[in-house]
């Protein structure tokens, strides 16, 4: 791993500093089709290094959302498209990034974003479905890796004018760019950035169709962000990186008319999490809740969230108990009403709801979480706490939250290694590398640890120190890593 790093330390070292200087963003890739030089001088492995230290900048920079219910949502429709996906042992990781720009995004190494502006436009299931596979297909295609494999002089301006666009929620400024860097480029390279779209959307509509999404939708969606104006277009970074052509829509729609089964085009799950990223977005919560006049259970639900934000519990209670009493099986409405309680101080009511629905589910990570975030917060049965956190451990091991509680779980236990380690890697995965390696030197001061440990702590901060750049020279960290 260390001598694949030392090779490409160039390639990481500049979409680091493209990351740092535009940490809300990354981008998609549109240059030209893999062949067999790339594969042969950009290993998957190395992919999932840039892609993995990509991840750790919009983390570092609290850009993802990290809600279980939602990530849990995303990483399932993700994985049921990639699933029709043939001879791709690769592994996949679908995020969302919290921003009002509609816009999503693919990353070498599998790493597959979206931001809850796109999700709020989106009017079904299956439309964010077609937004998705066509990404997969980008990572699929690697055209991300081939970008960044042929990024040159003349081409990075370009990407760091759309990226730049990007972030400061100015779509057309991104467009701009992108004109400005294709009329620098040749006509092969115009003709390439067109292709690859094109690409994306037939493996895209192979996804869709194997997964029995109805491909009319996904046109539809194209349709939508192409036809945007207004307020919108502003927002619309996703026409910066993904150039939408009459044709293209016209193509997918011509698909659409040979597909014989689509399924359903939406799920609860979508509605609940919609709902949710919703609520994340707004900022005037008085002026919202005047504007949900319904009474359905989303209506209430929404509410209770909006509520559970402005910290009035007793409001949320009130709006969120005739959902739970009329649905105590739905996930998303009993997690609400157990924070709720919790924060209320009805500790036991709180977990009594939890462990209900746990009989229901109980191989459900999210409901294991909850209930030892609200087990851990209140320094109560920690050991409980411990059973039901080691089994979740490598689904949330991206998760600052789980990292960060994880730590504190041993450190009320008395547990001081176990707790070092956790913390230091919640600060890695927060790119506060620093911090991480202070950790781990004041566990290796304390008396308490036997050698054993000594060792597994010295070792971890090495490869913390390879790994992760703490300067600019040496790319990654000291000499002697090599």
């Amino acid at each position: 791993m260390l001598i694949i790093m030392k090779k490409y330390s160039r390639i990481i070292f500049l979409v680091n500093i493209l990351l740092l200087l535009f940490p809300g963003v990354t981008f998609s890739a549109e240059p030209p089709k893999l062949g067999d030089p790339l594969s042969q001088s950009m290993s998957l492995k190395t992919e999932n290094i840039i892609g993995l230290s990509s991840y750790k900048r919009l983390q570092k920079h609290n850009h993802i959302n990290n809600n279980p219910l939602v990530n849990a949502y995303i990483n399932y429709l993700g994985n049921k498209l990639t699933r029709s996906i043939m001879d791709d042992n690769r592994s996949y990781t679908f995020f969302i990034v919290q921003s009002d720009q509609v816009n999503a995004f693919a990353i070498p190494g599998g790493y597959i974003g979206l931001n809850s502006g796109l999700i709020n436009l989106t009017e079904n299931e299956a439309q964010l479905a077609g937004v998705v596979a066509h990404e997969i297909s980008h990572v699929t295609l690697r055209h991300s890796a081939e970008m960044i494999k042929n990024m040159s002089a003349n081409n990075i301006p370009m990407w760091v004018g759309i990226m730049a666009g990007i972030f400061s929620g100015n779509a057309k400024a991104s467009m701009a760019a992108m004109r400005l860097g294709i009329g620098q480029s040749s006509q092969l390279n115009i003709n390439l950035i067109r292709e690859n779209e094109i690409e994306a959307d037939d493996y895209g509509i192979e996804i869709m169709t194997r997964s029995n999404y109805d491909l009319s939708e996904m046109s539809r969606f194209f349709k939508i962000m192409n036809n945007a104006s207004g307020e919108i277009q502003r927002d619309l970074a996703y026409l910066s990186t993904h150039p939408m052509y009459e044709n293209r829509i016209s193509h997918i729609q011509n698909k659409s008319k040979l597909q014989d089964r689509p399924i359903t085009n939406s799920t609860d799950d979508y509605f609940f999490v919609k709902t949710i990223l919703d609520v994340d977005s707004i900022s005037d919560i008085n002026y919202s809740l005047k504007n949900i006049t319904g009474n359905k259970i989303l209506d209430n639900y929404k509410r209770a969230l909006l509520y559970y934000k402005k910290s009035d519990y007793s409001s949320a209670e009130k709006e969120i108990y005739p959902a739970y009493n009329t649905d105590p099986n739905n996930i998303y409405i009993t997690i609400l009403y157990a924070k709720v309680l919790a924060e209320k101080g009805n500790i036991d009511d709180s977990l009594t709801v939890l462990n209900n629905i746990k009989n229901i589910y109980p191989h459900n990570t999210i409901i294991s979480f909850t209930i030892s975030e609200i087990l851990i917060e209140n320094n109560f049965n920690l050991q409980y706490a411990s059973k039901l956190m080691k089994p979740i451990e490598d689904t949330y091991k991206l998760n600052p939250d789980y990292l960060r509680l994880a730590s504190k779980l041993y450190t009320l236990s008395n547990n001081n290694f176990k707790s070092s380690l956790f913390l230091s890697d919640y600060y890695v995965l927060l790119g506060s590398v620093d911090l991480a390696i202070e950790v781990i030197e004041n566990s290796l001061r304390s008396k308490e640890i036997s050698n054993t440990q000594r060792k597994i702590l010295s070792s971890k901060k090495q490869r913390i120190i390879c790994e992760n750049p703490r300067r600019l020279e040496p790319i990654f960290g000291e000499k002697d890593c090599y």
